[in-house]
């Protein structure tokens, strides 16, 4: 059943990368197995079989979310519906915010040495010291560690709302050369460093530099030779593809190391910018969607699948 449900949260994050404005790792976060798959990612090497053991249903989830729903969404949904769709994906994001409060005040309580600041003294658990602090008159606040929360939190709400106001470059032609491969390398870092980020869409960043439609394009038209049993253009666009999800690998593989390397030292502050990311989330992929005249069962639609997309992820956050 785990294997399952594994599976289905992989479809999800697969789903969300798709679509410009929703991040996986918003995802990830809002499922509440953003640190196992960060800790899987990582440790890869060290552990390979655990960590492939960990990941493998994630992976088959994400592949099949993406081949099955690229057309769906690209085509269908965010042109027919794009209210209800872009609420369904609103509801998953708020529905998780719960659950990384939870993980915010949990790890304020575990960090206390690192939070908990003095005036120019930092807490310690030691008795001596605090009996040394004491004879000098300080005292301890937590006011200090609270504002720079608030402070991370805000500026990383802010750079989301930023990130939309990126303007949407043209589109590119792609064809298969080695300039080629050396960019597909590089927009698939920049789109895999945007899947662990929570709330930074990959699919915005491709968009900006004008290669979102070059790369759903080639996915959709690789799947459909496939079935058609067209080999030169499944070839061709495999040789797009392939160098982009190279560095997709790359990309996850060391921005994962590095947000290990953040939830370790500071992990507290970590959650509060991760927190500012998914709470800033829906602001973008609500005036994706806007567009148009919006009628009234566009609006009751919206609502029904705001409440699936939060009941789907308050209750697999739980699990």
């Amino acid at each position: 059943m785990n294997f399952i449900l594994d599976i289905i949260r992989g479809a999800v994050i697969g789903i969300a990368n798709i679509i410009p404005g929703v991040s996986g790792g918003t995802m990830m976060v809002t499922m509440g197995i953003y640190d196992k798959l960060i800790g899987s990612i990582t440790g890869i090497v060290k552990n390979f079989k655990k960590s492939i053991k960990t990941l493998f249903p994630y992976i088959i989830g994400m592949a099949v979310g993406i081949g099955a729903f690229a057309f769906l969404l690209t085509k269908v949904l965010l042109v027919k519906a794009p209210l209800p769709t872009a609420f369904a994906f609103i509801g998953l994001i708020v529905g998780g915010v719960p659950v990384l409060v939870k993980k915010a005040v949990q790890a304020g309580s575990k960090n206390a040495t690192e939070c908990e600041v003095t005036e120019g003294v930092t807490e310690t658990t030691s008795e001596n010291a605090k009996a040394e602090k004491t004879a000098a008159g300080s005292t301890t606040t937590k006011k200090p560690h609270l504002a720079l929360c608030i402070l991370i939190f805000a500026l990383f709400f802010a750079l989301i709302i930023g990130m939309q106001f990126m303007g949407e470059g043209a589109d590119k032609s792609v064809t298969f050369s080695v300039g080629t491969v050396l960019v597909m390398v590089i927009m698939g870092v920049l789109a895999a460093a945007a899947m662990v980020i929570p709330g930074v869409s990959g699919s915005l960043l491709l968009l900006a530099f004008g290669y979102y439609n070059a790369v759903t394009g080639a996915v959709t038209d690789f799947i459909s030779a496939v079935f058609d049993f067209d080999i030169p253009t499944a070839w061709d666009k495999f040789l797009i593809l392939f160098p982009f999800g190279i560095g997709v690998l790359l990309g996850i593989f060391f921005v994962a190391k590095l947000i290990e390397w953040l939830l370790k030292k500071h992990e507290r502050l970590t959650y509060c910018g991760i927190l500012g990311l998914v709470c800033a989330s829906p602001i973008p992929v609500f005036m994706n969607a806007l567009g148009g005249a919006i009628g009234a069962v566009a609006v009751i639609a919206s609502v029904i699948t705001f409440g699936a997309g939060f009941a789907v992820a308050y209750v697999m956050g739980r699990e």
